[in-house]
């Protein structure tokens, strides 16, 4: 059976209300979200990674396997958990939520950069039929990248690994090694001016995923594919309660599109996969938490986020 395969380092959300009283905790970061996602929609999945021995780790495993997602996490008592501290703010005369990467309590970060998973053994329990999951091309998921046969998936939103490499090196990582790609538009942006190139076209014609997805939030999606461009609108505007965990949503309702469709990349049913998308993205939009449409958000108390 095929099974789908998250792999990187556990991201624990902590919300705050106006008054930064604690509203909960839950398991968070795109690639997991998108494993919690497919696997509310009958798929199998598997998550591996890594997180801190500690409170907020044991939130991000216990989240993974309330929404039924089997796991092997490696437990660094060396390292705190990453963390969003996520508080609900007033901007433009609306309330939304700002994430951080420190505790409003103690503003220090458990944030770190690169990442602790064991590539090697998580390369070593990988199955020739797994479909695998990355949303980002730090060193160890690229050694995974590179060394496994797998069809790769890869939903990427953030460009900072990015920044201090090569035209040659951004390529080498991208090329060839994805069957669809997932990219917001400050990602897009950032490639097409660090490439020099005028359109997603373009970029895709030298990445070569087979499928190229650009999100471009309350503007619709792009859909890249034989060297075309494919444009939806949405159709309506949802009330934002937490935006956090829609494109996750919006992604792994394209997977499930693909694999009914015997993972046949098909343009005449872009349009259905996109409005397909609608319902669980409203459904993510309207609650606080990326997967309390499936689970409810663990209570957490001040004392839990300074003792951890």
């Amino acid at each position: 059976m095929t099974r789908f395969v998250s792999i990187g380092d556990l991201v624990t959300d902590v919300y705050y209300d106006k008054n930064l009283r604690l509203i909960g905790a839950d398991g968070g970061v795109t690639v997991f979200n998108i494993a919690c996602n497919l696997q509310n929609m009958g798929f199998n999945t598997f998550a591996f990674g890594t997180c801190g021995d500690d409170f907020l780790g044991q939130i991000s495993i216990r989240s993974l396997n309330d929404c039924g997602v089997k796991n092997d996490i490696f437990l660094n008592k060396n390292i705190k958990t990453k963390a969003y501290h996520i508080r609900r703010i007033l901007k433009d005369g609306e309330y939304c939520y700002k994430s951080i990467k420190y505790s409003p309590y103690t503003k220090k970060s458990s944030w770190y950069e690169g990442s602790y998973i064991k590539e090697k053994y998580i390369l070593s329990k990988i199955n020739k039929n797994d479909i695998l999951i990355f949303d980002n091309l730090n060193t160890k998921n690229q050694f995974i990248i590179d060394n496994a046969s797998n069809i790769k998936l890869l939903d990427l939103g953030l460009y900072d690994e990015f920044e201090e490499l090569t035209n040659d090196e951004i390529i080498a990582k991208l090329k060839n090694k994805f069957e669809i790609i997932n990219l917001n538009e400050r990602v897009e942006k950032f490639l097409l001016t660090k490439l020099n190139l005028d359109n997603s076209v373009d970029l895709n014609k030298i990445i070569n995923a087979k499928l190229m997805i650009i999100t471009r939030g309350k503007n619709g999606n792009d859909f890249i594919f034989n060297n075309k461009k494919y444009s939806f609108k949405l159709k309506c505007i949802f009330n934002e309660v937490d935006d956090s965990g829609a494109g996750d949503a919006f992604f792994a309702t394209i997977i499930k599109n693909w694999m009914n469709n015997n993972m046949q990349i098909d343009e005449s049913k872009f349009e259905i996969w996109f409005n397909d998308t609608s319902s669980l993205i409203k459904s993510v939009l309207r609650r606080v938490g990326s997967r309390t449409y499936m689970k409810k958000m663990y209570k957490v108390s001040k004392k839990d986020i300074l003792n951890n």
